[in-house]
């Protein structure tokens, strides 16, 4: 595989290729200091992963991504964000473009040398993944409807339209690749929701408010970052702050939102385990819940309680994935009633509010 890192830092080039190089299925690296120079590499051959730096002379990140749309082949495209409020907005802006995931710039670091172990830890991962999934023959659409058949759910549900579901709440958990997922998702809601949703999407601070921001604007239904021991209300949608769990409770008629910062699980926070464990408590066979794309298992146990309460599970195929980690966890352990695409998982949150995608 074919590997294009541009960055206008010398220095983080040349961290970035020093980790891509400990990647036996990357064959080949090429560096870029700027997105002009990026496209000239693009339109003179293939590649297959991309790193890009958002802020950068001569073409920045978005610019580059928006001239990228023209090309007749696009690489997987990772985004190399600041952690500030403006990094955070850029990097929204970049999911919109194309870009697949991001990571961020190490801050408040004593030296390279750990700094670039912070990126090792981010970055490795995520391109192993991605490596593993491009490596595999692209899935067919008709190749994704079997799995049900192959691994039928721990818990049948009688409910087999699940079209049909009226839920009180909808909980949904993603990470790499999740907020396009997300709004492919979600982009046929329309206010007035008649119930509240939930999002843990693993983001850090700053990142999940740009997220809400997007959503709002998107849809028209009011989200935001969950405030801690906020009443519950329908037509709203919660989106779990970075580094904060977000988990619900009944307080007499009523449900509360409650953030804390307790350990991580699966090493990262907000979890959507958490989420998802607490829904189930309090909303039982009324509870939608919907694993997106993303690394690891985080959401496995929770779709496990919800099963176990009577509440529906969608999970997203792996072929519309960007990593079918947290999904493939998931149906592994058969804690789901459908595996869906994107498109049909809008379809039947459509069908949930009488109207069609």
């Amino acid at each position: 595989m074919r590997m294009l890192i541009v960055d206008d830092s010398v220095v983080f080039r040349s961290q970035i290729k020093a980790i891509a190089e400990q990647i036996p299925a990357i064959t080949e690296i090429v560096l870029a200091s700027n997105g002009k120079l990026a496209l000239q590499r693009l339109e003179a051959s293939s590649f297959d992963i991309m790193t890009l730096d958002l802020e950068m002379p001569e073409m920045n990140g978005l610019d580059t991504l928006r001239a990228m749309r023209n090309l007749p082949r696009r690489p997987a495209v990772l985004v190399f964000s600041a952690l500030s409020s403006r990094g955070a907005e850029a990097t929204i802006k970049a999911m919109d473009l194309g870009a697949l995931d991001f990571f961020t710039k190490p801050t408040q670091v004593l030296n390279l040398e750990e700094a670039q172990q912070l990126i090792r830890q981010d970055l490795l991962p995520r391109i192993t993944e991605l490596c593993q999934k491009l490596q595999k023959k692209p899935a067919s659409a008709s190749a994704s409807k079997p799995l049900d058949q192959r691994r039928q759910p721990m818990q049948p549900d009688l409910r087999t339209n699940s079209e049909l579901i009226k839920p009180d709440a909808v909980v949904i958990g993603a990470s790499t690749g999740g907020p396009a997922a997300l709004k492919a998702v979600m982009r046929s809601l329309r206010p007035p929701l008649p119930f509240p949703l939930f999002i843990a999407q693993h983001m850090p601070p700053l990142f999940t408010k740009s997220l809400a921001d997007n959503i709002t604007e998107m849809l028209g239904i009011p989200a935001a970052e969950a405030q801690h021991q906020e009443v519950v209300q329908p037509n709203r949608i919660y989106v779990a702050p970075g580094d904060y769990h977000l988990s619900l409770k009944n307080r007499g008629d009523q449900v509360l939102t409650i953030l804390d910062q307790k350990e991580k699980r699966h090493s990262v926070r907000p979890a959507v385990d958490v989420l998802f464990e607490s829904a189930a408590d309090i909303y039982g066979h009324k509870l939608l819940g919907i694993i997106l794309t993303g690394m690891g298992q985080d959401g496995m146990a929770g779709c496990k309680q919800i099963k176990d309460k009577r509440g529906m599970i969608l999970i997203q195929d792996e072929a519309s994935s960007a990593v079918w980690g947290m999904p493939g966890a998931v149906f592994r352990l058969g804690a789901y009633d459908r595996v869906c695409t994107l498109e049909e998982m809008e379809q039947l949150l459509a069908r949930t509010l009488g109207r069609a995608a």
